[in-house]
């Protein structure tokens, strides 16, 4: 099912807070970890691509400790880096985006830009494409 839960009840959830004339939020971590898990529930979940990327979760899924790669990814994928689906990268984007990159990989230290985001470039927060 898709859902992604409305903005509204998110800014309901929060303390809203008045600091010298600007609107701040004031929350614990762990309701920071409960709001976004809630938002985590509408990102798109590649099942199969998840499951066969990540072996030791597709074991876990067998063996009962997790439902599905879904559960996985919002209790604990996302937070441990984990990647929901197959990203698409613009090559031809990352390397003008990121001069270092495209140096990098003119110099051989780095395959392609594939190769970097993979690797590191999602980790990063490097952008594959433009948004």
């Amino acid at each position: 099912m898709k859902y992604l839960v409305p903005f509204k009840v998110l800014r309901n959830s929060l303390k809203l807070l008045a600091v010298k004339g600007q609107i701040k939020v004031d929350m614990t971590y762990d309701e920071f970890m409960g709001l976004t898990k809630q938002l985590l529930q509408a990102v798109p979940i590649d099942e199969v691509w998840y499951r066969t990327t990540y072996p030791d979760v597709d074991q876990a899924i067998r063996a009962g400790t997790y439902r599905s790669a879904r559960q996985h990814f919002v209790e604990h994928g996302y937070f441990e880096g984990r990647r929901p689906f197959d990203l698409e990268i613009d090559e031809a984007y990352y390397m003008r985006a990121y001069p270092d990159i495209e140096d990098s990989v003119k110099k051989g230290l780095v395959a392609s830009a594939l190769d970097h985001f993979i690797r590191n470039g999602y980790d990063e927060g490097r952008t594959p494409a433009e948004l």
